[in-house]
């Protein structure tokens, strides 16, 4: 099984890029909406790379009770996702 580290580095790398990407498109033409998302997306991925390098992976509910973190992971992947195909549907339009 991967280390927390190893796992962690793929959104976390992904969602720099793309939140960086998104941040210098908000300065050169404006706020858009697809920037928005790629934005939200970004983050978002970063937030779920960091929850697995802390420990806070809710898809790992073997320590979890409460399921609490379980939601939020599950919650910020899927805002990940859907800014994802928004984005990129936005943008092939």
């Amino acid at each position: 099984m991967p280390s927390n580290k190893a796992t962690a580095a793929a959104p976390i790398a992904t969602g720099v890029l793309l939140a960086g990407t998104a941040a210098r498109e908000v300065a050169q033409h404006g706020l858009e909406l697809w920037t928005t998302l790629a934005l939200a997306g970004g983050l978002s991925a970063v937030a779920v790379g960091l929850g697995v390098l802390t420990g806070l992976s809710g898809f790992d509910s073997d320590d979890d009770l409460d399921g609490h973190h379980d939601r939020t992971t599950v919650a910020l992947a899927g805002l990940a996702l859907t800014s994802l195909a928004v984005g990129a549907g936005i943008a092939l339009a």
